[in-house]
């Protein structure tokens, strides 16, 4: 009788460190992998977060201008801050049009200047465009 029950503990406490350790080494998914919950304009996120079609954990792919740029993340209009992946090998631009694959953190307000930022993580470039004909009205190209 004890030596079922010492088995019994035994393939649990077995199955509970093969699950453990299986969890520890497996790679997450990246935001590149999963697959987007929404596509949208970076002007058009306020309405998405606010409407709660975007919560924080989701995966989004965001289109808009880069207004400001830096070595491991970029700014586009509507205040979205998106941080690269440490796995992305693209050349980001620094400026023009783009569109980014990346996980949504939430919502914080910059206390300089008042106005909300959207935060995301884990960003990889989808799609670069070219910046040089951004002056020109619409079919001037």
């Amino acid at each position: 009788m004890k030596k079922k029950i010492f088995q019994g503990i035994a393939v649990v406490v077995l199955a509970a460190v093969f699950f453990g350790l299986y969890e520890y080494f497996r790679t997450p998914q990246t935001a590149l992998e999963r697959e987007a919950s929404l596509t949208l304009d970076s002007q058009g996120l306020e309405m998405a977060v606010g409407m709660e079609n975007l919560m924080p954990g989701d995966i989004a792919e965001i289109s808009g201008e880069i207004i400001a740029s830096e070595s491991q993340s970029v700014e586009l209009i509507g205040g979205v801050i998106i941080t690269r992946s440490t796995e992305d090998q693209a050349k980001w631009p620094k400026a023009g049009s783009a569109t980014f694959k990346a996980k949504f953190d939430g919502v914080e307000e910059d206390e300089f200047f008042g106005e909300l930022l959207y935060r995301f993580s884990g960003g990889f470039l989808i799609k670069g465009l070219q910046s040089e004909n951004l002056n020109q009205p619409n079919g001037e190209e």
